[in-house]
Protein backbone atom coordinates (compact mmCIF):
# COMPACT_ATOMS: atom_id res chain seq x y z
CA UNK A 1 0.00 0.00 0.00
CA UNK A 2 1.28 3.39 -0.73
CA UNK A 3 0.50 6.70 0.79
CA UNK A 4 -0.54 8.10 -3.05
CA UNK A 5 -3.62 5.32 -2.73
CA UNK A 6 -4.58 6.49 1.01
CA UNK A 7 -4.44 10.40 -0.63
CA UNK A 8 -6.69 8.86 -3.81
CA UNK A 9 -9.42 7.41 -1.82
CA UNK A 10 -10.04 10.72 -0.36
CA UNK A 11 -8.32 9.61 3.16
CA UNK A 12 -5.60 11.48 5.02
CA UNK A 13 -4.89 8.46 6.81
CA UNK A 14 -6.82 5.17 7.85
CA UNK A 15 -6.52 1.81 9.97
CA UNK A 16 -4.94 -1.09 8.87
CA UNK A 17 -5.92 -4.69 9.98
CA UNK A 18 -4.03 -7.33 8.15
CA UNK A 19 -2.43 -11.11 9.15
CA UNK A 20 1.34 -12.77 8.52
CA UNK A 21 3.15 -11.58 5.24
CA UNK A 22 0.48 -8.61 5.14
CA UNK A 23 1.14 -7.92 8.89
CA UNK A 24 4.46 -7.60 7.22
CA UNK A 25 3.52 -5.42 4.53
CA UNK A 26 1.13 -3.42 7.25
CA UNK A 27 4.13 -2.66 9.40
CA UNK A 28 6.16 -1.73 6.72
CA UNK A 29 4.08 1.04 5.65
CA UNK A 30 2.99 1.70 9.25
CA UNK A 31 7.08 2.26 9.91
CA UNK A 32 7.57 4.58 6.52
CA UNK A 33 4.06 6.75 7.19
CA UNK A 34 2.95 6.64 10.86
CA UNK A 35 1.16 9.66 10.15
CA UNK A 36 -1.43 7.94 7.72
CA UNK A 37 -2.41 5.08 10.23
CA UNK A 38 -4.55 5.62 12.65
CA UNK A 39 -4.34 2.39 14.07
CA UNK A 40 -2.52 -0.69 13.51
CA UNK A 41 -4.20 -4.68 14.03
CA UNK A 42 -1.46 -7.34 13.62
CA UNK A 43 -2.33 -10.83 13.48
CA UNK A 44 1.18 -13.00 13.80
CA UNK A 45 3.06 -10.39 11.51
CA UNK A 46 6.08 -11.15 10.31
CA UNK A 47 9.19 -9.29 10.51
CA UNK A 48 9.85 -8.77 14.40
CA UNK A 49 11.79 -12.17 14.53
CA UNK A 50 12.69 -15.05 11.83
CA UNK A 51 10.09 -17.57 11.26
CA UNK A 52 10.66 -21.11 12.32
CA UNK A 53 12.48 -23.04 9.23
CA UNK A 54 10.68 -25.94 10.30
CA UNK A 55 7.40 -25.22 9.16
CA UNK A 56 9.15 -24.90 5.56
CA UNK A 57 10.50 -28.52 5.51
CA UNK A 58 7.01 -29.56 6.92
CA UNK A 59 5.01 -28.37 4.27
CA UNK A 60 6.96 -29.16 0.86
CA UNK A 61 6.94 -33.06 2.54
CA UNK A 62 3.34 -32.69 2.97
CA UNK A 63 2.89 -31.34 -0.26
CA UNK A 64 3.57 -34.70 -1.89
CA UNK A 65 1.09 -36.30 0.19
CA UNK A 66 -1.84 -35.36 -1.78
CA UNK A 67 -5.31 -34.42 0.27
CA UNK A 68 -3.87 -36.08 3.49
CA UNK A 69 -0.71 -33.81 2.97
CA UNK A 70 -3.04 -30.39 2.73
CA UNK A 71 -4.79 -31.39 6.04
CA UNK A 72 -1.37 -32.17 7.67
CA UNK A 73 -0.28 -28.12 6.81
CA UNK A 74 -3.73 -26.94 7.61
CA UNK A 75 -3.10 -28.92 11.22
CA UNK A 76 -0.06 -26.84 11.41
CA UNK A 77 -1.16 -23.61 10.21
CA UNK A 78 -4.23 -24.00 12.30
CA UNK A 79 -2.16 -25.19 15.58
CA UNK A 80 -3.03 -28.57 15.65
CA UNK A 81 -7.09 -27.67 16.44
CA UNK A 82 -8.09 -29.83 13.03
CA UNK A 83 -8.95 -33.27 13.61
CA UNK A 84 -8.23 -35.73 11.17
CA UNK A 85 -11.47 -37.14 10.99
CA UNK A 86 -12.45 -33.47 9.74
CA UNK A 87 -11.08 -33.82 6.86
CA UNK A 88 -14.70 -34.78 4.72
CA UNK A 89 -15.83 -31.61 6.77
CA UNK A 90 -12.99 -29.40 5.25
CA UNK A 91 -13.75 -30.38 1.74
CA UNK A 92 -13.92 -26.63 0.64
CA UNK A 93 -11.38 -25.41 2.68
CA UNK A 94 -8.90 -27.85 1.24
CA UNK A 95 -10.32 -26.98 -2.44
CA UNK A 96 -9.60 -23.94 -1.55
CA UNK A 97 -6.21 -24.24 -0.43
CA UNK A 98 -5.19 -25.93 -3.82
CA UNK A 99 -6.27 -23.29 -5.95
CA UNK A 100 -4.78 -21.16 -4.28
CA UNK A 101 -1.23 -23.30 -4.08
CA UNK A 102 -2.35 -23.53 -7.85
CA UNK A 103 -1.29 -19.65 -8.21
CA UNK A 104 0.49 -18.85 -5.82
CA UNK A 105 4.07 -19.92 -4.19
CA UNK A 106 4.70 -19.30 -1.04
CA UNK A 107 7.97 -17.30 0.17
CA UNK A 108 10.92 -19.54 0.74
CA UNK A 109 13.20 -16.94 1.81
CA UNK A 110 13.40 -15.41 5.24
CA UNK A 111 11.40 -12.17 5.95
CA UNK A 112 13.29 -9.12 5.90
CA UNK A 113 13.40 -8.16 9.55
CA UNK A 114 12.55 -4.48 10.71
CA UNK A 115 15.57 -2.37 12.47
CA UNK A 116 15.08 -0.89 16.15
CA UNK A 117 15.13 2.34 14.19
CA UNK A 118 11.87 1.55 12.19
CA UNK A 119 10.10 -0.25 15.14
CA UNK A 120 10.68 3.42 17.03
CA UNK A 121 8.10 5.21 14.42
CA UNK A 122 5.20 2.99 15.42
CA UNK A 123 3.21 5.65 17.44
CA UNK A 124 -0.20 4.81 16.84
CA UNK A 125 -2.28 2.43 18.49
CA UNK A 126 -1.20 -1.20 18.10
CA UNK A 127 -3.25 -3.92 18.66
CA UNK A 128 -1.46 -7.58 17.90
CA UNK A 129 -2.09 -11.07 18.48
CA UNK A 130 -0.15 -14.53 18.22
CA UNK A 131 -1.55 -18.12 18.59
CA UNK A 132 0.57 -19.61 21.32
CA UNK A 133 0.67 -22.71 18.78
CA UNK A 134 2.19 -20.48 16.11
CA UNK A 135 3.94 -22.83 13.54
CA UNK A 136 5.74 -20.24 11.69
CA UNK A 137 6.31 -17.61 13.65
CA UNK A 138 8.31 -17.32 17.33
CA UNK A 139 4.98 -16.02 18.90
CA UNK A 140 6.81 -15.17 22.33
CA UNK A 141 9.88 -13.45 20.73
CA UNK A 142 7.87 -11.55 18.31
CA UNK A 143 5.81 -10.27 21.34
CA UNK A 144 8.56 -9.17 23.24
CA UNK A 145 10.10 -7.31 20.13
CA UNK A 146 7.38 -5.12 19.47
CA UNK A 147 6.73 -4.29 23.37
CA UNK A 148 10.75 -3.70 23.52
CA UNK A 149 9.80 -0.65 20.75
CA UNK A 150 6.10 -0.33 20.76
CA UNK A 151 5.52 0.08 24.76
CA UNK A 152 2.20 1.02 24.33
CA UNK A 153 1.22 -1.61 22.06
CA UNK A 154 -1.26 -4.33 23.16
CA UNK A 155 -0.57 -7.91 22.66
CA UNK A 156 -2.07 -11.10 23.30
CA UNK A 157 -1.18 -14.57 23.24
CA UNK A 158 -3.77 -16.74 21.93
CA UNK A 159 -4.01 -19.87 23.90
CA UNK A 160 -4.63 -23.11 21.52
CA UNK A 161 -4.18 -21.02 18.43
CA UNK A 162 -1.90 -21.37 15.83
CA UNK A 163 -1.11 -18.96 12.59
CA UNK A 164 -4.29 -18.86 11.54
CA UNK A 165 -6.65 -16.46 13.44
CA UNK A 166 -9.98 -16.13 13.07
CA UNK A 167 -13.49 -15.68 14.59
CA UNK A 168 -11.79 -12.42 16.80
CA UNK A 169 -13.72 -9.58 14.48
CA UNK A 170 -15.41 -8.48 17.54
CA UNK A 171 -11.79 -8.17 19.82
CA UNK A 172 -10.36 -6.14 16.73
CA UNK A 173 -13.95 -3.92 16.10
CA UNK A 174 -13.87 -2.85 19.92
CA UNK A 175 -10.14 -2.05 19.84
CA UNK A 176 -10.44 0.16 16.82
CA UNK A 177 -13.78 1.65 18.14
CA UNK A 178 -12.07 2.64 21.79
CA UNK A 179 -9.44 4.74 19.68
CA UNK A 180 -11.69 6.32 17.83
Amino acid sequence: MEASLILTLGLSSCSIVAMSLVGWMALSFATTYPDKVDNLVLLCPGGLTHEKASFLWKAIFFSFLGKWGQLQTLKLVGGGNISSSSLSELGEDLAFSSLTFEHFKPRTSKMPLFSEQSLCQLTMPILMLFGDSDQLIPASKSIKRLKLFAQHAKTELLPDTGHLIVNHTDRILRFLKSNE
